[in-house]
């Protein structure tokens, strides 16, 4: 079974402070893990929010082109956001495929899932000031709370998790998170690939 992870914005290092820290997890359990392709590079919150360039199209297309032989997607922040985005560009034949986890999304609470997910697990927690901020941004910007509340659409392909022990936007991958952060992503994964 093949994971990409997705990591969010601002990120210098590729994700490595974040999402990554799960990769050593991921391939104890046996599980294959490519850590450069869901790597989308550095963007500013300009970029992402005005940038309907070139570049950003790039990234999408990529990313689409990274999810098509991926059977499970695990991203970060704005990770979430371009994952979204990148697998809406999928073709029909991949609608239902896909396990996906948002851990702390920076995505609006009613963002539609798309076709190609099969099943959803968002993991939140109450202490994400990051995304709290994020939702006030003005212009129909696509960030929102779905990392501080969770998603609340009512499409039943989404499971919600809270998580108050975690006290911010990117503690999920500290020390004291990053075990029970992966065991939460492999109890679903597990129990959605069946």
């Amino acid at each position: 079974m093949k994971i990409v992870l997705v990591h969010g914005f601002n990120v210098r290092d590729g994700g490595r402070g974040t999402v990554d820290q799960l990769s050593w997890l991921i391939r104890d359990d046996g599980y294959k893990v490519d850590l450069d392709e869901g790597d989308y590079g550095f963007f500013t919150i300009w970029m992402i929010r005005f940038k309907k360039s070139k570049i950003r199209q790039r990234v999408l297309y990529r990313l689409a082109k990274t999810f098509e032989t991926a059977q499970v997607i695990i991203t970060h922040s704005n990770g979430a956001h371009f994952c979204t985005e990148a697998l809406e560009l999928l073709p029909t034949a991949y609608n239902n495929t896909k396990i996906v986890i948002h851990i702390s999304p920076a995505l609006d609470r009613d963002t539609e899932i798309p076709l190609a997910v099969r099943q959803q697990l968002v993991m939140h927690t109450p202490h994400d000031k990051a995304v709290k901020l994020a939702s006030w941004i003005p212009f129909n910007h696509p960030w929102g709370r779905m990392g501080a509340k969770g998603y609340s659409g009512d499409d039943n392909r989404n499971t919600n998790l809270e998580v108050p022990e975690v006290k911010g936007h990117s503690r999920w991958f500290k020390v004291d998170h990053v075990v029970q952060t992966w065991k939460s992503c492999k109890a679903f994964i597990e129990e959605h690939s069946k």
